[in-house]
């Protein structure tokens, strides 16, 4: 309420000419004062909000009643911002090559080897190499060729090379047993096969006559014709460690294939397999083709078919754990 000063002098002034007595006049006028000192605390304004008790809970709710992200954005401590870091790949770790191995599996041999499998005068090997394979020689009986193929899990249809040592029955007279059974191979053989056979094999498969290293399939050769009589080729493949010789019959002296190995091809004999044609040698003959063996430095041993009992048995002495004995069912694995 807002009350004039003026009036409330006026008032007491009026009081004091009609009803009272001087004293009253100021009793009077001392009341006014009063009056107007309480009327001024009035006109000065409301309480200061820093002395007010309820100023304090009216700040807190404020803040309570406000926005909780807000309160926590102004009163928490900020945290730091992690920056995406490159978590950094595993290092590959460097595989193993893959080792591919050589397998020659003798398919037909007189000397038995594995139980189950026919023997009979001849010859034949199976060697592989990744996809690649290649038959040396078949053998004197196609039904037996097959029959023990067939028992050691080799498909005649999937015969892609075949190499015949020379022109003799106990090495060739399988050979068309297995094209009647489909295959389809290409054949290599020596110049000097007959007219006659060379016609008869080429009414079903390709012939190439070789020439010395001959390319047949990968790491294998054909050591080129070596005259005889009769003239003869034989198998060489080309491993890390060293040559593999393989010989049909060795007719042109087992020792004399071996050393045109060598020096055809500039590498190590590691391994001489297949028939070293000794059946009639004395043992002083095969003694002097052991010693002429380690003087051109081959290493491993595995004579088979036409040896000869009495020589295997020499070249078994000599040779020790370096001799591996062979037969029909036999196989060697040599790392590629």
């Amino acid at each position: 309420m807002r009350v004039n000063t003026g009036q409330v002098l006026f008032f007491s002034l009026m009081l004091t000419r009609r009803m009272v007595s001087t004293r009253s006049i100021i009793r009077l006028i001392v009341i006014g004062l009063l009056i107007l000192s309480g009327l001024s605390a009035c006109k000065t304004g409301s309480i200061s909000s820093s002395e007010n008790p309820l100023s304090k809970a009216a700040e807190t709710s404020r803040q309570e009643d406000s926005d909780p992200t807000e309160v926590l954005e102004s009163t928490s401590t900020p945290q730091p911002t992690l920056a995406p870091t490159d978590i950094p790949e595993p290092t590959p770790q460097p595989t193993e090559a893959k080792v591919e191995m050589i397998t020659i599996t003798i398919v037909f041999d007189n000397y038995p080897y594995k139980k189950g499998l026919k023997t009979a005068w001849g010859f034949s090997a199976f060697i592989t190499y990744k996809d690649q394979n290649v038959l040396f020689d078949t053998g004197i009986s196609g039904s037996i060729l097959l029959e023990n193929m067939s028992k050691m899990n080799i498909n005649p249809l999937e015969v892609q090379n075949v190499a015949l040592s020379h022109e003799h029955n106990d090495h060739i007279a399988g050979l068309p047993a297995l094209l009647s059974a489909g295959a389809d191979p290409k054949i290599y053989l020596p110049p000097s096969f007959s007219p006659y056979l060379k016609n008869q094999y080429r009414k079903q498969a390709e012939v190439i006559e070789v020439v010395p290293g001959h390319p047949i399939a990968e790491r294998i050769s054909s050591l080129g014709e070596i005259q005889g009589p009769p003239a003869e080729q034989a198998l060489v493949i080309d491993t890390p460690q060293g040559l593999v010789v393989i010989i049909g019959c060795a007719h042109p002296g087992v020792e004399k294939m071996v050393l045109a190995a060598k020096r055809q091809f500039h590498e190590q004999i590691y391994l001489v397999m297949g028939g070293f044609h000794l059946g009639n040698a004395s043992s002083n003959e095969v003694k002097k083709i052991i010693n002429e063996f380690k003087r051109i430095g081959v290493v491993y041993v595995a004579p088979c078919h036409c040896t000869g009992d009495q020589a295997i048995k020499q070249f078994k002495e000599a040779f020790g754990d370096n001799f591996i004995s062979v037969g029909v069912g036999a196989v060697i694995e040599i790392e590629g």
